[in-house]
C-alpha cells in the first residue's frame, strides 16, 4: 500500500502516458522505480558514493597485519 502524495499523483499521470497499455497502479509504480534505479546508478557521482560507501563498509571484515612495511614486501614479491 502506498499513500499517494501530489508527487506521485504526478508521476503516475506522466506514467499512464508514457505505459498507456498498464492499468496496474502497481505495475506503474514498480515500473517508476525501475526506472529511476537505472537513472540514478547512471549518474557518476552518485555511482561513486555507492561504490565509496561500499568499500567503506567491507573495509573493516579483512583487516590486514603487517602494516605498510608488510605492504612494501608483499608488493616487492610481485615484480
Amino acid at each position: 500500500m502506498v499513500t499517494e502524495v501530489p508527487s506521485l499523483s504526478s508521476a503516475l499521470c506522466t506514467a499512464r502516458v508514457a505505459w498507456p497499455d498498464e492499468k496496474s497502479v502497481s505495475r506503474l509504480i514498480v515500473k517508476l522505480a525501475e526506472l529511476g534505479e537505472e537513472k540514478l546508478k547512471q549518474d557518476p557521482d552518485l555511482a561513486f558514493e555507492a561504490r565509496r560507501a561500499k568499500l567503506e563498509a567491507d573495509a573493516g571484515r579483512f583487516p590486514f597485519e603487517g602494516g605498510l612495511a608488510r605492504l612494501a614486501e608483499m608488493r616487492e614479491e610481485w615484480d
